[in-house]
C-alpha cells in the first residue's frame, strides 16, 4: 500500500482511478490515460507528493498531446493568473457572463455599518449575487470557515442597508473546507470551488464551455500574456474573436506570427468561431 502526501500535509492511499479520471477529463483517450496511469504507478514511492504525481503525468501527456496537456494543467494555469486576485475576478466575471449572468466587477457599495468592496455583482433572472472571489496562487491554501463567516457578515450588512442582493456566493480556485461548506449550506450561501459542488464545480464551469484562461498558452511569453490580461482579455475565446491587428498591437507579436497562436488556441478550446 502506497500513501501520497497532499499539499496540506495530509496522507492518503494512492488511488490510480483519480489519475486516470483527470486524464480522461482533460481529453486523453482511454489507452493513453491507462498508459500514463501505469507509468505513474511504476514511479510511485511511499510519501510521494501529489504535486510530483501531477508533474509526472503532465510530462508524459505533453510528449503525446500538448493540447490535452494544457487542459490537464487547468488548475495550475488559473494559479498563474496572479499574483493578486484581480485577474481571477475578471476571469470569473467572463465565465459567468457566458452562462447568462450580467456581471460587474470591483463594485464599492455602502452597507449599513461599513463600505464594502464587492468582487463581482452577478444577476440572473430574479437572483442577484454578492460574489467573493477567493484566489490562491499556491497549492494547499484552502478557503475555510473564517472566510465564509466574513462573506456572510458582509452580505448581511449590505442587505441591512437596503441593497437587493438575494444571496452571497463564494468562488474559490482551490478547495473549500468541510466546515465552510456546512456553514454555507446552513446559511443558503452558494459555494463554487475546485471539485465542489459535485455538479457545477469550478472546473466543470470552465470545461463545459471551453472557457480557458490565456495562461494556458505556450505560444505567448509571460510578458505578452500579462499585456493581454491588463487589457481585459482573459479567455482564449477572447483572442480568437479579436481583430488580428489589435492583438498584434497589444502583445507586440507581428501579425504574420499569429497563425501558430490560433492553432494552439483551437487545439485547446473546441467549438470556437473563426477569427484572427
Amino acid at each position: 500500500m502506497v500513501y501520497v502526501t497532499k499539499h496540506s500535509g495530509e496522507r492518503e492511499e494512492f488511488d490510480p482511478q483519480k489519475v486516470e479520471y483527470a486524464l480522461l477529463r482533460s481529453g486523453a483517450d482511454k489507452t493513453l490515460a491507462q498508459y500514463i496511469t501505469e507509468e505513474v504507478k511504476r514511479r510511485l514511492y511511499d510519501g510521494i507528493k501529489t504535486g510530483e504525481i501531477y508533474a509526472i503525468a503532465f510530462e508524459l501527456l505533453s510528449k503525446s498531446d500538448t493540447h490535452t496537456a494544457a487542459r490537464f494543467g487547468l488548475k495550475q494555469a488559473i494559479m498563474r493568473l496572479g499574483p493578486s486576485g484581480y485577474t481571477f475576478e475578471k476571469f470569473m466575471s467572463r465565465v459567468l457572463a457566458e452562462y447568462g449572468y450580467k456581471t460587474k466587477i470591483n463594485q464599492t457599495i455602502p452597507g449599513r455599518c461599513a463600505l464594502h468592496e464587492v468582487d463581482i455583482v452577478a444577476e440572473n433572472g430574479k437572483m442577484k449575487y454578492m460574489i467573493e472571489c477567493k484566489y490562491h496562487n499556491t497549492q494547499g491554501m484552502d478557503t475555510g470557515l473564517k472566510e465564509a463567516l466574513y462573506s456572510f457578515a458582509r452580505f448581511e450588512d449590505l442587505r441591512d442597508a437596503g441593497n437587493d442582493f438575494t444571496a452571497p456566493w463564494i468562488i474559490c480556485n482551490t478547495k473549500v473546507t468541510t466546515e465552510a461548506v456546512k456553514y454555507a449550506e446552513c446559511k443558503g450561501m452558494r459555494v463554487t470551488s475546485w471539485g465542489y459542488p459535485p455538479q457545477g464545480s469550478l472546473q466543470e464551469l470552465i470545461d463545459g464551455k471551453s472557457l480557458y484562461p490565456l495562461t494556458m498558452l505556450a505560444t505567448l511569453t509571460e510578458d505578452e500574456k500579462n499585456k493581454l490580461a491588463n487589457s481585459g482579455e482573459v479567455l482564449l475565446q477572447d483572442l480568437i474573436s479579436m481583430d488580428a491587428r489589435k492583438l498584434a498591437e497589444i502583445t507586440g507579436v507581428p501579425e504574420g506570427k499569429l497563425k501558430p497562436l490560433e492553432e494552439e488556441i483551437r487545439g485547446i478550446a473546441t467549438n470556437l468561431p473563426k477569427g484572427l
